[in-house]
């Protein structure tokens, strides 16, 4: 009995579905989890869908992180991309804060980045990307490290 429940547990986790609206800016997000340990999130906001995510389980150090941008069914190319990841000061520390401006990767259809980060914990990241029409958007969320 212990086994099985135990196979239940692990189904379950590694197949979690979780959903939010952002009640500030009206953008949905959508997580998924299909194996245990990568990042990925899935966005909307003003038409646009925006993945963010990483090939391999984020770690404490540095990660490449990809952005997929689409608008209907077409990738968003000539966007410029930009994440900030943060925690908040906690007693006894300071905030920290890693900005990376992120480049279009041809190869991967994607945009992709380098982001540190210092130590495990919550962090929390906004996404920001300016269209070729010269209007803002974003959206934001957090992972566990």
């Amino acid at each position: 009995m212990k086994k099985f429940l135990t196979i239940i547990l692990v189904v379950a986790l590694s197949v979690t579905v979780a959903q939010a609206k952002d009640s500030t800016s009206g953008a949905s997000t959508h997580v998924e989890v299909t194996k245990p340990g990568l990042f990925t999130k899935l966005h909307k906001s003003d038409g646009y869908t925006i993945k963010i995510y990483s090939d391999k389980p984020l770690v404490v150090g540095n990660n490449t992180i990809a952005v997929v941008l689409k608008k209907g069914d077409n990738v968003v190319t000539d966007a410029k991309v930009k994440i900030k990841f943060f925690m908040p000061e906690m007693p006894g520390m300071p905030s920290m804060e890693y900005k990376e401006k992120f480049k279009f990767d041809n190869k991967s259809n994607s945009y992709k980045g380098v982001v540190n980060v210092s130590m495990s914990g919550t962090w929390q990241y906004q996404l920001k990307f300016k269209t070729a029409d010269g209007k803002v958007h974003k959206t934001r969320g957090s992972v566990n490290l």
